[in-house]
């Protein structure tokens, strides 16, 4: 299977990084705010499965130069590796955002992908919330950080979103670099099923529309956010990172 690469905006090409056996890497430096700062590079960054880092992919790993690794993956997917934080030493986070994955019954349940992407995205908020809530506050505390998931696209990207979002970085580049998962879902699930065909599950064998990351999944995400709850500082707020953390990540992470 392939799928073409999305059309992304100057501010969101080039900032993958190539690994052999991760495939869904990028640093989220280097996208403009709204008030005309910058994130800064080599600070935050966002991954699919990085237990999977070994010899050559765990050398290039450490030139990130990580203090923290956030892992949003259930009990279960835990159970199947993590961060190698013995030959790395970071501070390891276990948050999980879902209590289980998606069954391939609900992938199919008659929305669109694009709809059905954005509500399981807002139940994160409900049933993720304090999960979500903890990722942003480890990020603006603990920088050069890292957070990730099974494949990097789903609750990678609502994290990436809130955070983003706090930084005030534009709706259309952070859809943009939700949508900049789509080449990377297509050489992860090549690679499992030529390598690991016994380990494609919900997360990676979603039908095509759903790997693409469609980016009216983020876009109706950020809308329902911001008629809910006014703003992502107000979501923020509601689901408990304080003030003070919110300033802290702006301080930690912006520059002019």
């Amino acid at each position: 299977m392939t799928v073409a690469r999305p059309p992304l905006s100057s501010a969101t090409a080039d900032r993958s990084i190539t690994f052999q056996y991760v495939f869904n890497v990028r640093d989220l430096g280097g996208l403009p705010a709204l008030d005309g700062r910058t994130v800064r590079t080599g600070q935050v960054f966002r991954a699919d499965g990085v237990h999977r880092l070994r010899g050559d992919d765990l050398e290039a790993a450490r030139v990130l130069g990580l203090r923290t690794v956030i892992d949003l993956r259930t009990d279960q997917e835990v159970e199947r590796g993590r961060f190698p934080h013995e030959e790395y030493p970071v501070a390891w986070h276990h948050t999980p955002v879902l209590r289980r994955i998606w069954s391939d019954d609900e992938l199919v349940a008659g929305a669109s992908a694009a709809e059905f992407l954005r509500d399981r995205y807002l139940d994160m908020l409900v049933h993720g919330g304090d999960s979500i809530a903890r990722a942003v506050e480890l990020v603006a505390a603990g920088a050069p950080a890292l957070f990730h998931c099974a494949a990097g696209k789903d609750r990678t990207g609502v994290v990436a979103a809130v955070v983003l979002g706090l930084l005030d970085v534009s709706h259309d580049d952070i859809a943009a670099d939700y949508h900049a998962s789509a080449t990377a879902m297509a050489a992860f699930v090549d690679w499992l099923t030529v390598e690991f065909p016994e380990a494609l599950d919900s997360m990676t064998s979603q039908p095509p529309e759903y790997l693409e990351a469609p980016a009216a999944a983020m876009y109706g995400f950020l809308r329902e956010v911001e008629a809910s709850y006014g703003s992502m500082e107000r979501l923020a707020l509601h689901l408990g990172i304080g003030a003070t953390t919110i300033a802290q990540l702006r301080t930690n992470l912006l520059q002019d």
